[in-house]
């Protein structure tokens, strides 16, 4: 989970939705920044969240995932702050603040 916000709510979110687990990385964006192409390849499978990151650690994160990993990404954003990543990846999915606003309009459990 790529996200904007802070890195306490960000794995607040992920721990209720069961994308952060006990074994899993939560990075702010700040920090994502500073590691060389070796530590990333060490760290991006360990990421579960990265919090306050920017379009370029979602593209960078995107491209390391594809390249490095032989992964398929998939990308979901408002079109604006995500936006390379969004172009870069497999599947690219922009929504409006409408898009967004039906989406949570269905429960992620029970």
């Amino acid at each position: 989970m790529v996200i904007s916000d802070n890195i306490n709510t960000a794995k607040a979110i992920a721990r209720e939705c069961g994308i952060l687990t006990d074994g899993g990385i939560a990075i702010q964006g700040l920090d994502f920044q500073t590691k060389n192409e070796e530590e990333l390849t060490q760290l991006i499978p360990k990421i579960q969240v990265m919090a306050r990151s920017s379009p370029l650690d979602k593209h960078t994160l995107v491209k390391h995932l594809q390249t490095k990993l032989d992964e398929v990404v998939a990308v979901t954003g408002d079109g604006t702050n995500g936006a390379p990543a969004l172009h870069e990846a497999d599947i690219g999915l922009a929504m409006g603040i409408a898009g967004t606003e039906e989406i949570s309009r269905f429960p992620l459990h029970g």
